[in-house]
This record gives structure tokens, sequence and C-alpha cells, in this order.
């Protein structure tokens, strides 16, 4: 592989993969909304994520898609941000179906986002959702996945091989939510959020990379997969384990479900991205002999309290 393009790629999850990408000394052209300028090699495209202009060149003869494209779900669901989250999704997907269809080498693999709360809440000891489970709860966020999937797998010539990434909630130290929550588990906030039972599907972020480069790679896979650990755990359980690395003498005080509600309310955020209970596990990436560096959540944190220092 030489070249990688990466949609969306100037976020948590896109960065991650450029630095892994760019000490493979393979090339990454990242398309933004923003004018940004190179720090290590990579190469920045200006996009608007919906109409076809220059950039589509520099699809032609690439290896790989990423599409990371979406509004961030963080926010409070007004009609607004409604709109935003899915109309980014769905334009981005298709300008990028659109141009895919104009060149003339595209690449062989394009990896599209999605997310993994499609599937039904699940609570207590019920066996864990995998791809073969119906993506049918209902909600914005569900039927925005939906949607996502739909534009993505109509999109593009039919001859690439087409990969939905279902991706969970993924733990990383520089960026993305873990930090939030290590300071509050740190400030003695780090009790159980909502009823505690809820269940939590994560990913540590250097498992994100390794599933990614496992997707492009094996030729066999397509459809949709789940990118999560195989193991997910209660948020009691999380936040217990958080508490026993980060707070001061393992004291963290909970936050019942009207406290998330009120707590939401103000920092504008939605309170289901606490309080939905998501148990999720990938059947695909079992069956293909893919190997996770952080299978459970007690190393994964552990990494995560040492890396980089």
């Amino acid at each position: 592989m030489k070249k990688v393009v990466i949609a969306g790629g100037s976020g948590f999850l896109g960065q991650a993969l450029t630095k892994f990408f760019l000490k493979e000394n393979i090339h990454v052209v990242i398309l933004s909304r923003k004018n940004k300028q190179s720090l290590a090699g990579e190469t920045y495209v200006k996009w608007d994520g919906k109409n076809l202009s220059d950039w589509c060149e520099h699809l032609d003869g690439s290896d790989t898609l990423i599409n990371l494209v979406g509004r961030s779900v963080d926010c409070r669901y007004t009609k607004k941000n409604r709109e935003l989250i899915l109309n980014s999704r769905i334009d981005s997907t298709k300008a990028l179906g659109k141009a895919l269809n104009l060149i003339n080498h595209p690449p062989k693999v394009w990896l599209n986002a999605s997310t993994a709360t499609i599937y039904k809440d699940l609570r207590g000891d019920k066996p864990p959702h995998d791809e073969e489970s119906m993506g049918n709860a209902e909600g914005f966020s569900e039927d925005v996945g939906r949607a996502w999937e739909k534009a993505f797998f109509t999109s593009g010539p039919e001859n690439i091989r087409k990969v939905a990434m279902r991706i969970s909630f993924v733990l990383g130290k520089e960026d993305g939510a873990f930090p939030v929550l290590k300071k509050f588990t740190q400030f003695g906030l780090g009790g159980a959020q909502g009823p505690g039972s809820q269940w939590m599907s994560w990913l540590h972020i250097d498992d994100w990379i390794g599933i990614v480069c496992f997707l492009i790679k094996n030729n066999s896979i397509s459809g949709p997969v789940n990118v999560t650990s195989p193991n997910p755990v209660k948020n009691a359980e999380f936040m217990k384990e958080m508490r026993k690395i980060f707070a001061p003498f393992n004291f963290g005080l909970p936050a019942p479900s009207l406290a998330v509600h009120a707590g939401a309310f103000f920092l504008g955020t939605a309170p289901e991205l606490v309080l939905k209970s998501r148990k999720v596990v990938s059947k695909v990436l079992k069956d293909n002999g893919h190997r996770f560096l952080f299978s459970d959540l007690v190393s994964a944190l552990n990494n995560l309290s040492t890396k980089n220092k």
C-alpha cells in the first residue's frame, strides 16, 4: 500500500491512522474542510464534503479510501444539529461515491465509518449483538446510522470492496472522550453513571488502528463490521477500573440518571451517549482470526495511564 486518502482525517481517529501510516512510509491525503498545513508529511486537501472539485483527482491511483466524515454527536439534538449530523454523513459519502465513478483508477477498498448504536439496547446478561443481529434500534442516532450505511452501499462503483465500520467507544490518551472521563475521575466524580448497569462497548486506540489495517489487507471481508473489543463491560465496572487507576483514594461520586440529564443539558450534549446500553462484539473479526492488543479493559486502561509518559 502506497497511498491512502482519509476524508475527515483531521479528527481523533483520522489523526491516529495518519501517524501510523506515515511511520509505514505510506502517503496520506487528508480531505478536510479546514485549511491546514502538513506537520509530518501528510497532504491536506480542501473540500466542502459535498461538491465535486479538484479534490477528486487525489482519489485517482490511491490504494485505500477511508471516510470518517461526520458532525460530532456530542451535542444537543436540536433540529439544526440533527440536520448537520445527518447531512454531513450522507452528503460526504455520496460525494465520494460520485468521485469514484469518475476517476480512472479508483482504490480497491473503501472503508466508511458507521456506528454500533444501530443495535437495540441490551440489559442484563443477554448475549451481545454481532454483525448477524438486526440493526433495527429506534431513535435518531440509529436512524442516522442506517441512512449512512444505505448511502454508502449504494454509492460508487460496484467492483470496490466496501466495509461499513460500526465503531464503538474508542479510548485514546490524547483525544476523544477518555481524557474527559479521566479528569472527572481524578476530581472525585468517577462513580457509576446513571444506573451503572448499562453496557459499554469500547476499543483501545491501538486496536482501532490494528482493525483498520486488518480490514484493508483482508480481501475476503466486506459489508458491516463491528469495530469493538471482544469484552464489553457494564458502566459501573468501567468506572470502577477508572477509579482504581486515576481516582484519589479510589473515591468517586456516582451520577444518577437525573444528574446525567441535568449535566448533559448544561454541557450541551445528549444524555443517551452515557445512558444507552451498548453490548456489541464482532463475529467477523473473530471468525477471520483478528487478534487484539488489548482485549480486556484493565490492560487497556493500564496502557493508557502510562503511554507516552
